[in-house]
């Protein structure tokens, strides 16, 4: 027997797991800007990149996690559904 994923349940893990990585990461580049920046050039392979001077502010953080969460947690639904229907098929 294969066990289906509970919709909601799963939605939420997803959510919280995102939004915890997400808060994570806006302490990180509160407290290392300069290093970030350097970080995520490399990952998007920009050989020179300028730190811009945006900072990270409690109010941008805020948004940001409630919109990563919310966003996780449609992908979540979606994802779960999709697994439910194909175990039935």
């Amino acid at each position: 027997m294969v066990m289906q994923l509970g919709n909601q349940r799963f939605s939420l893990y997803v959510s919280g797991v995102s939004a915890l990585f997400y808060a994570a990461c806006s302490v990180f580049v509160a407290l290392f800007p300069d290093f970030s920046t350097k970080l995520m050039a490399s990952l998007f392979h920009i050989p020179n990149a300028v730190n811009v001077g945006s900072r990270v502010t409690l109010q941008g953080s805020v948004i940001g996690v409630v919109e990563v969460a919310i966003y996780s947690f449609v992908a979540g639904w979606i994802f779960a559904w999709v697994f439910n229907k194909s175990l039935k098929s």
